[in-house]
């Protein structure tokens, strides 16, 4: 992935779950549109690997992500939604 600051990446990763929360609606009413499930895994790639690299710059993004080298630290830095996106 390229390289993005913080805010950056994190703007990538609110546009890409909303592709992916997109394609989820059209693919209820549209289940075997190849390029439809072939966007939607792509993006879920490129979702996966844009949280990776947040995780592992910044720290968790939610609780599931939390290990034992990050544990409760995100309480310490300003949490992904208060303001760091201007998308």
């Amino acid at each position: 992935m390229n390289k993005m600051n913080k805010k950056q990446l994190l703007c990538f990763i609110n546009e890409v779950s909303f592709a992916l929360d997109d394609l989820a609606l059209f693919l209820n009413t549209h289940p075997t549109c190849k390029q439809a499930l072939v966007s939607y895994e792509n993006y879920k790639g490129m979702r996966k690997q844009a949280i990776k690299d947040y995780n592992q710059l910044y720290g968790p993004l939610n609780k599931y992500q939390v290990n034992d080298s990050n544990y409760f630290d995100w309480v310490n830095k300003p949490w992904p939604w208060e303001k760091e996106c201007d998308c």
